[in-house]
């Protein structure tokens, strides 16, 4: 049985406390007394006065600090952290940090946690599962149409332009690869498409519809309507599918840019004029970090003016070289081991031949239509009937490429199971949170090109060396300790504005 004992220290007089409990000894088989002490007794009351809990130890924290407050700057600059805090007066914080999140990386939502234990946030905790899937339950139609409403006073655009991204159907990777090499492979009309109005100036996404493909229902009761806005260009692709007749672009009541195959019987003859000098040094531009060779045309039609660019980059002449001789090669493959895919009909009859002998089926390759192919490869044609520069041109399609990426994993197996994404109000909060960060993720793009800070540091590189400048705080030390900052560091600091501590 327990009980208290008293004990006098002769040397300081005071009277201590402590718990008798029996404990078992299996050596001795009875139990034996162990003493704890659990306070002293106050020589004034005679009660037990309780010791003190243990003081927690406290240790020095190293997060990445600057690139939090990079993020911060750019969007009070754009006033797009005034806008959360008036659409999500109460956590506006655990959004702004989830978009830091999807600005920073590709990776999925669900990894969020391990990056907010490492960076600075808004928030300034970590950002759990539990707490990301909260987030999404609790935005909803009305806050985003208030978002909306809100960021377009903001932004006061005076030109408008709509681009159209899919995303989310059940398509193989090689229609993914289809789109960069024009091969005739046919999409599957499942998946969403994205319908997002984008200010001219700077190409600050303003707000978005959503559409189910397969049905062309409209998703979210979002307060966004094409009419509204005074000057709205528009956007084909005949490479995505888009139906399109050059002839008629001259002659459209609105300002329209299209892009066209560059083997189109429309283009296709000045193409080959300019192509001996198309790599030319004075053909040299950087678009958007973009190395590539560009010529222009004005041309006219009974009248009417209208412009064609032309566009040549190597590099994604040598990467879409590789990837169409490893389609070609895969189909090759599956004629072979009579394995063929209905999709790919048009790739066997147009870069094979296919015949019968002793042995079997036999098949090779097609040179003559394989070298015509190639002939193509990294060239994108732009035709338009208002916009004579061919940058200006040419920045809305990049920018459409960088929205497909953005957007085409955004419904994966990780996120879709531990946030619940599969539901519909998780879901359209999620393309919400996407769409929010590609504001921050544009406005950090356009003042990379106008420090030209892209033509030495890709966009993810400039992430990666803010994200390693590390803040150290030592408990009971006023002032933080920086780790050494490079040149490289510095430079993208000062070209951002943000004020650092060596």
């Amino acid at each position: 049985m327990s009980s208290i004992v008293y004990l006098r220290n002769p040397k300081s007089n005071t009277i201590y406390a402590y718990l008798n409990e029996p404990v078992w000894d299996p050596e001795k088989r009875k139990n034996v007394y162990k003493r704890r002490c659990i306070g002293h007794v106050d020589p004034n009351t005679g009660e037990i006065v309780p010791n003190r809990a243990s003081r927690v130890k406290e240790f020095p924290t190293v997060r990445s600090e600057y690139l939090c407050k990079v993020l911060d700057k750019v969007s009070e600059d754009i006033h797009l952290s005034e806008c959360l805090r008036m659409t999500f007066p109460d956590f506006w914080k655990k959004v702004a940090s989830i978009i830091y999140y999807l600005v920073c990386t590709d990776d999925d939502l669900a990894y969020c946690q391990q990056w907010s234990v490492r960076h600075s946030t808004p928030y300034n905790q970590v950002l759990t599962p539990k707490l990301i899937s909260e987030v999404l339950s609790t935005i909803n139609s009305n806050s985003i149409s208030l978002f909306f409403t809100l960021w377009r006073l903001r932004l006061q655009p005076a030109e408008t332009y709509v681009t159209r991204v899919g995303f989310g159907g059940s398509g193989s990777s090689l229609n993914q690869y289809s789109k960069n090499i024009n091969l005739p492979l046919d999409d599957l009309n499942d998946g969403y498409l994205l319908e997002m109005f984008v200010s001219t100036k700077n190409n600050i996404p303003i707000c978005y519809r959503l559409f189910d493909r397969a049905t062309d229902r409209r998703l979210g009761d979002y307060d966004v309507n094409p009419d509204s806005f005074t000057k709205l260009s528009s956007f084909m692709d005949e490479t995505k599918g888009d139906s399109v007749d050059p002839t008629l672009i001259a002659y459209a009541n609105t300002n329209i840019t299209v892009r066209i195959r560059p083997e189109n019987e429309f283009v296709r003859p000045l193409l080959d004029k300019v192509e001996p000098t198309m790599t030319d040094p004075e053909n040299y531009r950087l678009v958007l970090g973009t190395p590539v060779f560009t010529q222009s045309f004005m041309q006219h039609l009974n009248g009417h003016r209208y412009y064609i660019h032309f566009f040549f980059n190597p590099t994604m002449a040598a990467e879409n070289l590789s990837t169409f001789i490893s389609v070609i090669n895969l189909c090759k493959n599956e004629v072979m081991m009579e394995q063929t895919n209905s999709n790919h009909v048009e790739l066997y009859s147009k870069y094979l031949i296919i015949g019968e002998n002793e042995d079997g089926t036999s098949v090779e390759l097609n040179s003559e239509a394989i070298m015509h192919h190639n002939k193509y490869l990294g060239y994108t044609v732009l035709v338009s009937n208002h916009t004579r520069l061919p940058s200006s041109a040419l920045v809305p399609f990049l920018h459409n490429e960088l929205l497909s990426r953005a957007f085409d994993s955004l419904r994966n197996d990780t996120d879709g199971t531990g946030l619940n994404l599969y539901a519909g109000t998780n879901f359209l909060s999620r393309v919400f949170l996407q769409f929010l960060s590609l504001i921050l993720r544009m406005e950090l793009e356009y003042i990379m090109d106008s420090k030209k800070l892209n033509r030495t540091y890709p966009f993810k590189t400039v992430m990666l060396e803010l994200s390693n400048i590390l803040t150290v705080r030592t408990p009971g030390v006023k002032k933080a300790q920086n780790t050494f900052m490079t040149d490289d560091q510095i430079r993208i600091l000062n070209a951002f504005g943000v004020q650092y501590e060596e």
